[in-house]
Protein backbone atom coordinates (compact mmCIF):
# COMPACT_ATOMS: atom_id res chain seq x y z
CA UNK A 1 0.00 0.00 0.00
CA UNK A 2 1.47 3.35 -1.02
CA UNK A 3 0.51 6.68 0.44
CA UNK A 4 1.61 10.27 0.18
CA UNK A 5 2.36 11.46 3.68
CA UNK A 6 1.08 14.79 4.86
CA UNK A 7 3.29 17.15 6.82
CA UNK A 8 3.33 16.75 10.58
CA UNK A 9 4.91 19.42 12.73
CA UNK A 10 3.77 18.26 16.15
CA UNK A 11 0.65 18.77 18.18
CA UNK A 12 0.02 22.03 20.02
CA UNK A 13 -0.75 22.95 23.63
CA UNK A 14 -4.23 23.78 22.36
CA UNK A 15 -4.64 20.11 21.37
CA UNK A 16 -4.15 19.09 24.98
CA UNK A 17 -6.46 21.87 26.17
CA UNK A 18 -9.14 20.54 23.83
CA UNK A 19 -8.82 17.00 25.19
CA UNK A 20 -9.09 18.20 28.79
CA UNK A 21 -12.10 20.33 27.96
CA UNK A 22 -13.76 17.45 26.15
CA UNK A 23 -13.26 15.22 29.17
CA UNK A 24 -14.92 17.81 31.39
CA UNK A 25 -17.70 18.63 28.90
CA UNK A 26 -18.43 15.28 27.32
CA UNK A 27 -21.77 16.05 25.69
CA UNK A 28 -23.19 16.65 22.24
CA UNK A 29 -23.87 20.35 22.71
CA UNK A 30 -20.27 21.10 23.67
CA UNK A 31 -18.90 19.05 20.79
CA UNK A 32 -21.20 20.75 18.32
CA UNK A 33 -20.01 24.13 19.50
CA UNK A 34 -16.36 23.04 19.32
CA UNK A 35 -16.46 20.91 16.16
CA UNK A 36 -14.09 23.20 14.26
CA UNK A 37 -11.58 23.07 17.11
CA UNK A 38 -11.78 19.28 17.05
CA UNK A 39 -11.00 19.20 13.33
CA UNK A 40 -8.16 21.71 13.48
CA UNK A 41 -6.53 20.75 16.77
CA UNK A 42 -6.99 16.96 16.88
CA UNK A 43 -8.41 15.31 13.78
CA UNK A 44 -6.21 16.87 11.11
CA UNK A 45 -2.83 16.69 12.94
CA UNK A 46 -3.55 13.14 14.10
CA UNK A 47 -4.32 12.04 10.54
CA UNK A 48 -1.13 13.77 9.37
CA UNK A 49 0.92 11.95 12.03
CA UNK A 50 -0.63 8.64 11.01
CA UNK A 51 0.14 9.21 7.33
CA UNK A 52 3.77 10.12 8.06
CA UNK A 53 4.26 7.11 10.34
CA UNK A 54 2.82 4.76 7.71
CA UNK A 55 4.95 6.20 4.90
CA UNK A 56 8.21 6.06 6.88
CA UNK A 57 7.50 2.61 8.28
CA UNK A 58 6.81 1.26 4.79
CA UNK A 59 9.98 2.86 3.48
CA UNK A 60 12.06 1.22 6.24
CA UNK A 61 10.30 -2.17 6.02
CA UNK A 62 8.91 -2.71 2.53
CA UNK A 63 8.50 -6.43 3.21
CA UNK A 64 6.00 -5.81 6.04
CA UNK A 65 2.60 -5.02 4.57
CA UNK A 66 0.55 -2.71 6.80
CA UNK A 67 -2.17 -0.13 6.68
CA UNK A 68 -3.75 2.06 9.35
CA UNK A 69 -6.82 2.49 11.50
CA UNK A 70 -7.65 5.53 13.62
CA UNK A 71 -10.09 5.63 16.50
CA UNK A 72 -13.33 7.51 16.05
CA UNK A 73 -14.13 10.40 18.36
CA UNK A 74 -17.61 8.95 18.94
CA UNK A 75 -17.96 6.10 21.43
CA UNK A 76 -20.26 3.13 20.96
CA UNK A 77 -22.36 3.47 24.10
CA UNK A 78 -25.08 0.95 23.27
CA UNK A 79 -23.77 -1.71 25.65
CA UNK A 80 -21.66 0.46 27.95
CA UNK A 81 -22.45 1.69 31.45
CA UNK A 82 -20.43 4.80 30.62
CA UNK A 83 -22.74 6.88 28.41
CA UNK A 84 -20.16 9.57 27.61
CA UNK A 85 -20.62 10.02 23.85
CA UNK A 86 -17.01 10.96 22.98
CA UNK A 87 -13.47 9.73 23.56
CA UNK A 88 -11.20 12.27 25.26
CA UNK A 89 -8.21 10.52 23.69
CA UNK A 90 -7.20 9.26 20.26
CA UNK A 91 -5.20 6.29 18.98
CA UNK A 92 -3.90 4.93 15.71
CA UNK A 93 -2.57 1.52 14.73
CA UNK A 94 -0.44 0.01 12.01
CA UNK A 95 -2.17 -3.26 11.27
CA UNK A 96 -2.18 -6.09 8.79
CA UNK A 97 -4.11 -4.99 5.68
CA UNK A 98 -7.29 -6.51 4.31
CA UNK A 99 -8.63 -7.64 7.68
CA UNK A 100 -12.38 -7.21 7.67
CA UNK A 101 -14.24 -5.29 10.36
CA UNK A 102 -12.56 -5.55 13.74
CA UNK A 103 -10.63 -8.73 12.93
CA UNK A 104 -7.35 -6.83 13.22
CA UNK A 105 -7.97 -6.36 16.96
CA UNK A 106 -6.88 -9.96 17.59
CA UNK A 107 -3.65 -9.57 15.63
CA UNK A 108 -0.43 -7.79 16.66
CA UNK A 109 -0.34 -4.07 15.85
CA UNK A 110 1.93 -1.09 16.40
CA UNK A 111 0.14 1.82 17.98
CA UNK A 112 0.30 5.36 19.31
CA UNK A 113 -2.22 6.90 21.70
CA UNK A 114 -2.64 10.51 22.82
CA UNK A 115 -4.40 11.40 26.09
CA UNK A 116 -4.76 14.60 28.13
CA UNK A 117 -2.21 13.21 30.62
CA UNK A 118 0.40 12.10 28.10
CA UNK A 119 0.99 9.57 25.35
CA UNK A 120 1.87 5.94 24.77
CA UNK A 121 3.53 4.05 21.92
CA UNK A 122 3.88 0.32 21.69
CA UNK A 123 3.06 -3.00 20.10
CA UNK A 124 0.53 -5.58 21.15
CA UNK A 125 -3.07 -6.64 20.82
CA UNK A 126 -6.29 -4.71 21.15
CA UNK A 127 -7.98 -7.98 22.11
CA UNK A 128 -6.21 -11.27 22.80
CA UNK A 129 -8.14 -14.45 22.02
CA UNK A 130 -7.45 -17.50 24.22
CA UNK A 131 -6.95 -19.54 21.06
CA UNK A 132 -4.23 -17.21 19.78
CA UNK A 133 -2.43 -17.27 23.12
CA UNK A 134 -2.50 -21.08 23.10
CA UNK A 135 -0.81 -21.02 19.71
CA UNK A 136 1.67 -18.46 21.05
CA UNK A 137 2.67 -20.85 23.86
CA UNK A 138 2.76 -23.75 21.41
CA UNK A 139 5.23 -21.90 19.24
CA UNK A 140 7.44 -21.12 22.22
CA UNK A 141 7.34 -24.80 23.21
CA UNK A 142 8.50 -25.78 19.73
CA UNK A 143 11.66 -23.66 19.97
CA UNK A 144 12.11 -21.89 23.33
CA UNK A 145 15.65 -20.85 22.45
CA UNK A 146 14.35 -18.95 19.42
CA UNK A 147 11.91 -16.95 21.54
CA UNK A 148 14.58 -16.36 24.20
CA UNK A 149 16.83 -14.82 21.55
CA UNK A 150 14.06 -12.51 20.33
CA UNK A 151 13.22 -11.11 23.76
CA UNK A 152 16.78 -11.01 25.10
CA UNK A 153 17.41 -7.53 26.49
CA UNK A 154 14.18 -6.21 25.03
CA UNK A 155 12.65 -4.97 28.27
CA UNK A 156 15.84 -3.05 29.07
CA UNK A 157 15.57 -0.96 25.89
CA UNK A 158 13.86 2.45 25.68
CA UNK A 159 11.94 2.01 28.90
CA UNK A 160 9.67 -0.74 27.63
CA UNK A 161 7.05 -2.23 29.95
CA UNK A 162 5.45 -5.64 29.44
CA UNK A 163 1.74 -5.45 30.21
CA UNK A 164 -1.14 -7.91 30.06
CA UNK A 165 -3.16 -9.93 32.55
CA UNK A 166 -1.35 -12.98 33.92
CA UNK A 167 -2.79 -16.37 34.76
CA UNK A 168 -3.07 -17.14 38.45
CA UNK A 169 -1.38 -20.48 37.80
CA UNK A 170 1.53 -21.16 35.51
CA UNK A 171 0.66 -22.66 32.15
CA UNK A 172 3.63 -25.02 32.11
CA UNK A 173 4.44 -27.92 34.46
CA UNK A 174 8.18 -27.54 33.92
CA UNK A 175 8.77 -23.79 33.73
CA UNK A 176 11.26 -22.13 31.44
CA UNK A 177 13.58 -19.43 32.71
CA UNK A 178 11.80 -16.46 34.34
CA UNK A 179 12.64 -14.29 31.32
CA UNK A 180 10.41 -16.51 29.16
CA UNK A 181 7.74 -17.30 31.73
CA UNK A 182 6.85 -13.65 32.24
CA UNK A 183 5.64 -13.74 28.62
CA UNK A 184 4.39 -17.33 28.59
CA UNK A 185 1.99 -16.98 31.53
CA UNK A 186 -0.02 -14.05 30.22
CA UNK A 187 -3.55 -13.90 28.90
CA UNK A 188 -2.64 -10.89 26.80
CA UNK A 189 0.49 -9.14 25.58
CA UNK A 190 1.40 -5.51 25.25
CA UNK A 191 4.85 -3.92 25.07
CA UNK A 192 4.66 -0.19 25.72
CA UNK A 193 6.56 3.00 26.40
CA UNK A 194 4.45 5.34 28.50
CA UNK A 195 4.97 9.08 28.95
CA UNK A 196 2.54 10.18 31.62
CA UNK A 197 3.32 13.84 31.03
CA UNK A 198 3.03 16.52 28.39
CA UNK A 199 6.51 17.37 27.14
CA UNK A 200 8.15 19.34 24.34
CA UNK A 201 8.54 16.27 22.13
CA UNK A 202 4.78 16.09 21.71
CA UNK A 203 4.84 19.55 20.12
CA UNK A 204 7.66 18.73 17.71
CA UNK A 205 7.94 16.94 14.38
CA UNK A 206 10.60 14.82 16.14
CA UNK A 207 7.73 12.87 17.69
CA UNK A 208 7.60 10.81 14.48
CA UNK A 209 11.22 9.65 14.78
CA UNK A 210 10.72 8.89 18.48
CA UNK A 211 7.69 6.65 17.83
CA UNK A 212 9.43 4.86 14.97
CA UNK A 213 12.52 4.26 17.10
CA UNK A 214 10.40 2.65 19.81
CA UNK A 215 8.66 0.45 17.25
CA UNK A 216 11.92 -0.51 15.54
CA UNK A 217 13.24 -2.47 18.51
CA UNK A 218 9.98 -4.42 18.55
CA UNK A 219 10.22 -5.56 14.90
CA UNK A 220 11.68 -9.07 15.58
CA UNK A 221 8.97 -9.77 18.17
CA UNK A 222 6.29 -8.36 15.89
CA UNK A 223 7.39 -10.66 13.08
CA UNK A 224 7.33 -13.62 15.47
CA UNK A 225 3.80 -12.81 16.64
CA UNK A 226 2.53 -12.05 13.16
CA UNK A 227 3.62 -15.45 11.90
CA UNK A 228 1.39 -17.19 14.42
CA UNK A 229 -1.84 -18.49 12.95
CA UNK A 230 -4.74 -20.34 14.53
CA UNK A 231 -4.20 -23.28 12.16
CA UNK A 232 -0.75 -24.25 13.48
Amino acid sequence: MKTIAQNFYGFTPETIDFLWELRMNNNKQWMTENRNRYITLLKEPFEALTAVLLERFQRAHPDISVDTAISRINRDIRFSKDKSPYRARRWMVLKEPMLSGTQWKQRPVFYFELMPEGYVSGMGFYENSPQYMRMFRKRIDAAPELFAGIIEGLLEQNGYKLLGEKYKRTQRKVPYAPEIMQWYDRKSLELVVERRCIDALLFSEDLVADILQKWECMIPLYRYLREITLEE
